[in-house]
C-alpha cells in the first residue's frame, strides 16, 4: 500500500516548497540578481570572442586557397552558436534572434563547400590505389563534384562577403562589445 506522501506526489495534491538554496538566496537580498548580472556579462564576453573568431576566420574561407578555411569558420560558428543556444535568456529577443539565427545560417552556407571539400579529398585518397580501368569513373565523378563546389563556392562568397559588407559587424559589436568586431573595425 502507498504512503500518504507517495500519493500526494503521484496525483499532484501535495507542491513541494521552496529548496533549502532557493530559501538561502532569497535572504541574501538580491544575490540571484548579481549572479545573473555576472552570467549575463560572461555570456555577452564569449559570444564577443565567438564572432571575432567567426569574423577573422573569413578571409582564408574568402580567399579559397586553403580548404581548412571552411573548415575554420564552420567550427567557429558552431561554437557561436552553442554559446548563443546558452544565452537565449539573456538578451532581448528582438535583437538576439536575428543574430542567433544569422550564426546557425553561417554554418550552413559554408555546408555545401565543406562537403564537397571532403568529397573530393576523398575520392582523390581513393583515385590513388585505385586500380587503372576504375580511374576513369572516379575522375567524371570528382569532376561533377568540382562543378558543384564552384556553383556553392559562389554563393557561399556571395553571402558571406554581403554579411561583411552590411550592418551585420557593427551590429555585433555594439551589441557583444569589441571583441565581437572583425579585424580592423575595432582598435585591438
Amino acid at each position: 500500500m502507498a504512503s500518504a506522501e507517495g500519493r500526494g506526489k503521484r496525483d499532484g495534491a501535495k507542491k513541494p516548497g521552496p529548496s533549502r538554496g532557493e530559501r538561502r538566496s532569497s535572504k541574501r537580498g538580491g544575490r540571484d540578481d548579481a549572479t545573473r548580472g555576472e552570467f549575463v556579462d560572461a555570456m555577452r564576453n564569449l559570444i564577443g570572442e565567438r564572432w571575432g573568431t567567426v569574423w577573422k576566420s573569413m578571409p582564408v574561407a574568402l580567399a579559397g586557397e586553403d580548404i581548412e578555411g571552411v573548415h575554420d569558420v564552420r567550427v567557429a560558428s558552431r561554437r557561436l552558436r552553442a554559446a548563443m543556444d546558452v544565452a537565449v535568456e539573456c538578451f532581448p529577443g528582438e535583437w538576439y534572434r536575428p543574430l542567433h539565427r544569422t550564426a546557425k545560417e553561417i554554418t550552413g552556407a559554408l555546408g555545401e563547400v565543406r562537403d564537397r571539400d571532403v568529397l573530393l579529398e576523398a575520392l582523390g585518397a581513393q583515385r590513388a590505389t585505385a586500380p587503372d580501368p576504375e580511374r576513369p569513373g572516379i575522375d567524371r565523378l570528382m569532376e561533377r563534384i568540382e562543378r558543384e563546389r564552384v556553383e556553392a563556392r559562389a554563393s557561399m562568397e556571395r553571402y558571406l562577403s554581403g554579411l561583411l559588407e552590411g550592418g551585420l559587424p557593427g551590429e555585433v559589436a555594439r551589441r557583444f562589445g569589441p571583441a565581437a568586431a572583425p579585424r580592423g573595425e575595432d582598435e585591438r
